[in-house]
């Protein structure tokens, strides 16, 4: 798998992307993202930059305003899977995040995945991506995982979500201006309200 497209693959995992269960005996897996329709433009702009892996055409899914689309079985997918799905195949932030996790379009992918801008006030304006499948132990790597690669200052947060408690990363104000600069060369216009 070329670099270019493993940053993508690599961005969307940590977000709303998911890798499929071994088929069979060939330790290949399928890379799967879904979208609600309101991104569809996004999701096909994903899907075109991961041509490379043979992705089918975008698929509705039925009763629902959502599309989704899945790439060819292959071996490097099913790589991708060992590290990010150990054990009982629950996805995990792997020890070597901060070898895979190196370049601004996987950062943006990952925040137009499962992020969001908090703007509630003029002064207020941050952003957050919701880790909420990951452990605290998790989003400490991510958090610096993003200081050491992006010089980006992140806290990990407690929220409470249909009453079970979760984390979520929190960009801090000093680090704004770059974490947006950083990924505005490559969030598609179905989220240009994310950086805004």
């Amino acid at each position: 798998m070329e670099t270019k497209v493993r940053d993508i693959v690599v961005g969307s995992i940590l977000g709303d992307g998911w890798l499929d269960a071994f088929e069979s005996n060939t330790g290949t897996s399928r890379f799967r993202l879904k979208c609600n329709d309101k991104a569809i433009g996004y999701l096909d702009w994903v899907r075109e930059k991961l041509i490379a892996l043979d992705p089918c055409e975008l698929k509705p899914v039925s009763k629902y305003n959502q599309h989704y689309f899945y790439t060819k079985a292959r071996k490097d997918i099913g790589d991708l899977r060992r590290i990010f799905y150990p054990g009982e195949g629950v996805k995990r932030v792997p020890v070597n995040i901060g070898d895979l996790l190196t370049k601004p379009i996987s950062l943006a992918i990952w925040y137009q995945d499962d992020g969001n801008l908090d703007n509630r006030f003029k002064y207020h304006h941050n952003a957050m991506l919701a880790t909420y499948c990951f452990p605290y132990d998790d989003c400490v790597k991510l958090k610096e995982t993003l200081r050491q690669n992006f010089n980006i200052e992140v806290s990990v947060c407690k929220c409470r979500m249909r009453g079970k408690m979760y984390y979520r990363l929190y960009v801090l104000s000093k680090s704004m201006n770059l974490f947006i600069e950083t990924i505005r060369p490559y969030v598609h216009k179905d989220f240009a309200y994310k950086i805004a």
